[in-house]
């Protein structure tokens, strides 16, 4: 016999507004560099003679800010749908979390073996805590009771 779970598990709350922040941090960033490519054709003019500066904000002012725009905006919607998701007791949330962490571990361990980075530390750590991270998260999500609350079911 199955019941109905009422309370929601607290990894999952967490996860879930782990989500939500994502997903607001990349809306802001998205319509952040909106605004900052709108005022490129200002302020080009006045830092010309700073090399770095000037490449900057060629960069910001090409097609490639652009992209960077509707990315953070598509990545900032999706995390904000998937957290709520999470936080509703949505299957295909479940779903699309193991799958993004798979992928987030997937890159990770790309990173790391990638050759032609400047700081092996930094590589290192960066890569260790994501690699823990979502082996944790992985490991969580496929703990029985989180997949039966995410079933609709608990075990009797």
């Amino acid at each position: 016999m199955s019941t109905i779970f009422s309370k929601r598990p607290l990894g999952v709350t967490v996860r879930g507004l782990v989500y939500l922040i994502e997903g607001s941090i990349a809306i802001f960033c998205g319509v952040s560099l909106a605004i900052i490519t709108q005022y490129m054709a200002t302020y080009m003019n006045r830092f010309s003679e700073r090399h770095e500066i000037s490449i900057l904000f060629q960069i910001l002012d090409s097609d490639l800010s652009h992209v960077l725009i509707i990315l953070f905006i598509i990545a900032g919607v999706a995390g904000i749908i998937i957290g709520v998701g999470l936080l509703k007791r949505k299957r295909w949330a479940w779903r699309i979390t193991i799958i993004q962490t798979l992928l987030s571990v997937s890159v990770g361990l790309i990173y790391f073996n990638h050759p032609y980075t400047s700081d092996p530390t930094s590589k290192l750590l960066g890569t260790s805590s994501e690699l823990i991270i979502g082996i944790v998260i992985i490991c969580y999500f496929y703990q029985p009771h989180i997949r039966a609350y995410f079933n609709g079911l608990s075990k009797a």
